[in-house]
């Protein structure tokens, strides 16, 4: 479970994750290119058009990966792990597997995202802000 391999990454002869030079660039590019103010769309434009495949294999990449991408705490070399299936309780393993990203850069990710999202918590539960993020840059 705690080497369940993603993008960036493959499996040492022992097992263990070991990173896959050729798409951790990938996963840095990703990174770098959403702090730099590109939108997930955006994000999306410049890996087809560089010509750089989904992690399927596909031309075409999602949006979803993208996100999922930018919130997994993997690619610091941590891992979260739930209690059980339905728990709310989480752990989280630290220096599991080889950094790709370094965990300023995923924590900038994280703020950045949340500065971007329409979605706001108040006292009346989950709101759409009246105003939404837009990224004039994809």
């Amino acid at each position: 479970m705690y080497d369940r391999k993603c993008y960036g990454y493959k499996h040492g002869a022992d097992g263990r994750l070991i990173i896959d030079e050729e798409t951790a660039k990938n996963v840095k590019l990703i990174f770098d290119l959403y702090l730099s103010g590109q939108s997930v769309v955006g994000i999306i434009k410049e890996l087809e058009k560089r010509e750089i495949l989904s992690p399927t294999g596909k031309e075409k990449w999602c949006k979803r990966t993208i996100d999922v991408m930018l919130s997994n705490e993997k690619y610091t070399g941590d891992v979260k792990l739930l209690k059980s299936g339905n728990s709310e309780v989480q752990y989280l393993s630290t220096d599991n597997n080889p950094a790709i990203i370094s965990k300023e850069t995923f924590e900038a990710v994280q703020v950045e995202k949340a500065r971007r999202s329409n979605v706001t918590s108040g006292e009346s539960g989950k709101q759409r802000k009246s105003k939404k993020y837009s990224s004039k840059r994809g």
